[in-house]
C-alpha cells in the first residue's frame, strides 16, 4: 500500500489494496513500489545534482503546467487544459531496470520551477530530461529507513522553510523531508488517525501540496490499516493537509477528511467503479484531485468531496506517481 505504496489496484489507483470492495481490481493486491524477486537495494550516492531546463530548472521559470505521471520505469506528461489528449511518454528512466539496484520508481515531484525529481523505495533522484527519451537521473540521494517510501511532492516556499523543501512519505503515514544534496531525511509530521475508526490513516497512493498564491494547501490519497502493510481497507479517501503544520516532530498534520473516493453522481456510463482504490498517483489543479490509477486509468476528483469520475483508461500505463509544479492554480475547499 502506499504504505508500501501498494496497489489494491483500484477502482483506480493508489495504494495496496486489502481484502475485498466493488473495485473490480481489488483482487491484484500488490505493493506500490514492490516488483517481483526484487533484490534489496544497495543505495549509494552517485553523481551531483544538475539543474538543466528541460524538465525544469531551480534557475529558471517553468513552461507551461503540466500533469507527470509515471509508471515503475517510465515518465510521461499530460496537459491539464486537454485531458482528453492522449498522454505523452517522455521517456525512461536511465537508472532504473536492468543493470541498475534500482528496479521501480514510487513517485514524482516537480519544483515551482518544473524541475523533476523521483523516488524509489530507497532513495531520491533529481532528473533531468534529455532528447531520445531518456530520463536522466542526475544524482541518487539514499534514504535510510526501514520501510519504502511512496511519496513525493515539494513543500512550497515559506511553509517548511523559506525555500521550496522536497518531502518524501512512506508506507505508514510517516512524512520527511529531503536534503536536496545529501538525502538526509527529517520527519515533519504523520498523515495522523481516522476520528470514526481509531485507526491510522496510511498513504495509499500519494499527496501533492500547492503555494496557492501564500494560503499553501495540500491534498493526500490515505487509507486506513492496522498494521502496515496489511489490514487495510481496499478503497482510497481525500484527506486535506495542514501544510503549515509540517515541522519537525511525529504530529499530525491531517486538516480535514474530504470524503472517500467514490463513484460521483452526475458520471454517467463514464466511470465503471462504484469507488476507487489504488490511486498511486494525484495532482491539483483548480478545484479538482487529478487521480493517476495502477490501472491505468484517470479519474478527476472534487477536492471538496473526494467524489469522482474516470475520464479514461489506458492499460498499457499502470501507474505509479504523478506529479505538478507547486505553482499550479488551485481553488481551495470550503473549511469544514
Amino acid at each position: 500500500m502506499k504504505r508500501e505504496k501498494a496497489a489494491i489496484v483500484l477502482a483506480i489507483a493508489v495504494m495496496p489494496a486489502c481484502g475485498s470492495s466493488s473495485d473490480p481490481g481489488a483482487s491484484d493486491f500488490e505493493s506500490k513500489g514492490d516488483a517481483p524477486s526484487a533484490a534489496p537495494s544497495n543505495d549509494q550516492p552517485s553523481g551531483s545534482l544538475g539543474d538543466r531546463v528541460d524538465a525544469g530548472s531551480d534557475a529558471g521559470p517553468p513552461q507551461k503546467v503540466v500533469f507527470y505521471a509515471n509508471t515503475d520505469t517510465s515518465l510521461y506528461r499530460l496537459d491539464p487544459d486537454d485531458l482528453m489528449k492522449p498522454i505523452e511518454k517522455v521517456g525512461d528512466f536511465d537508472c532504473v531496470g536492468a543493470g541498475s539496484d534500482t528496479t521501480v520508481f514510487t513517485d514524482v515531484a516537480v519544483n515551482k520551477n518544473g524541475k523533476v525529481y523521483g523516488v524509489s523505495p530507497g532513495a531520491a533522484y533529481p532528473l533531468t530530461i534529455q532528447a531520445g527519451g531518456v530520463v536522466h537521473c542526475d544524482a541518487k540521494w539514499p534514504l535510510a529507513y526501514g520501510t519504502h517510501f511512496n511519496g513525493l511532492t515539494f513543500a512550497p516556499e515559506s511553509t517548511v522553510d523559506a525555500a521550496e523543501v522536497l518531502i518524501g512519505a512512506n508506507g505508514y503515514g510517516d512524512i520527511y523531508r529531503i536534503d536536496t544534496g545529501t538525502g538526509a531525511a527529517t520527519q515533519i509530521g504523520t498523515l495522523g488517525t481516522d476520528a470514526q475508526s481509531g485507526r491510522a490513516w496510511t498513504l495509499s497512493g500519494d499527496m501533492v501540496f500547492m503555494a496557492n498564491n501564500g494560503n499553501p494547501i495540500g491534498f493526500a490519497t490515505v487509507r486506513t490499516c492496522t498494521t502496515a502493510p496489511s489490514d487495510c481497507e481496499p478503497n482510497d479517501w481525500l484527506l486535506e493537509i495542514d501544510v503549515k503544520a509540517l515541522k519537525p516532530g511525529k504530529q499530525s498534520v491531517a486538516k480535514s477528511v474530504r470524503g472517500g473516493m467514490n463513484r460521483a453522481s452526475n458520471c454517467g456510463g463514464s466511470t465503471p467503479y462504484a469507488s476507487f482504490g489504488s490511486v498511486f498517483g494525484i495532482a491539483a489543479y483548480h478545484d479538482k484531485v487529478y487521480g493517476f490509477s495502477r490501472h491505468g486509468d484517470l479519474i478527476d476528483v472534487s477536492n471538496d468531496t473526494g467524489a469522482g469520475c474516470m475520464l479514461w483508461s489506458n492499460t498499457a500505463t499502470r501507474f505509479a506517481g504523478a506529479g505538478i509544479t507547486t505553482i499550479a492554480p488551485v481553488t481551495a475547499p470550503p473549511p469544514r
